[in-house]
């Protein structure tokens, strides 16, 4: 996976409020990760306690009619998900263990 440039992808996500289903507010989307095709496939969510950031997968969710980004999941389950590290790198184990936390097919 590359690391994710203002310049490049999808910008109308970046900025969007995530939330559950049930309209709370889990963060905001601050940054993402593209595939080697220049697909987004995580989004950086700033949770906004003490500037944690955390990966959610963008396929899992839809951006609403009011802009704002859902999720099957609430801010419990993203808070417990691996933490975004410094220049958004992510490497194979962290995704592994990414595609466990969120039981997406690997």
């Amino acid at each position: 996976y590359i690391m994710s440039t203002s310049e490049q992808g999808p910008i109308h996500y970046r900025g969007s409020d995530v939330i559950d289903p049930e309209q709370r507010h889990i963060g905001t989307i601050d940054d993402l990760v593209y595939d080697v095709d220049g697909q987004p496939v995580w989004a950086v969510v700033e949770l906004g306690l003490l500037r944690s950031a955390h990966y959610v997968p963008v396929a899992a969710g839809y951006l609403s009619d009011n802009g704002k980004f859902v999720v099957p999941y609430d801010k419990r389950t993203v808070k417990a998900a691996p933490k975004v590290r410094r220049g958004h790198v992510l490497d194979r184990t962290v995704e592994a263990g990414l595609v466990a936390h969120y039981e997406l097919d690997g």
